[in-house]
């Protein structure tokens, strides 16, 4: 079922909530039961929304952290030399940018 489309949503909540919107229809008037439905749609919405952010933001810092592998595995490290604190710090704060 693909809850990205408006059509999808519809369908996903017409199908899984029609007992339970049946039976809050009989006690509730049709305005209840229609902003019960709006918000239950702007609900999966901003979910999907929100996870595709999340996705996005893990396949940048996956691909950060291979380039970085890459570059250590190929040796290109920090050289040991009389830089080697302002060179770590680069380092330092490159992998912290990564990982956070």
């Amino acid at each position: 079922m693909d809850l990205t489309s408006k059509e999808g949503i519809d369908k996903f909540i017409s199908e899984n909530l029609k007992d339970v919107l049946d039976g809050i229809n009989e006690t509730y008037a049709p305005i209840l039961i229609e902003e019960l439905i709006n918000r239950i749609k702007f609900t999966i919405t901003e979910f999907n929304d929100e996870m595709s952010s999340v996705f996005e933001e893990l396949k940048e810092k996956e691909k950060k952290r291979q380039k970085m592998y890459m570059m250590i595995k190929s040796g290109n490290i920090p050289s040991q030399n009389a830089n080697q604190d302002s060179v770590s710090s680069e380092w330092e704060k490159e992998i912290d940018e990564i990982e956070s």
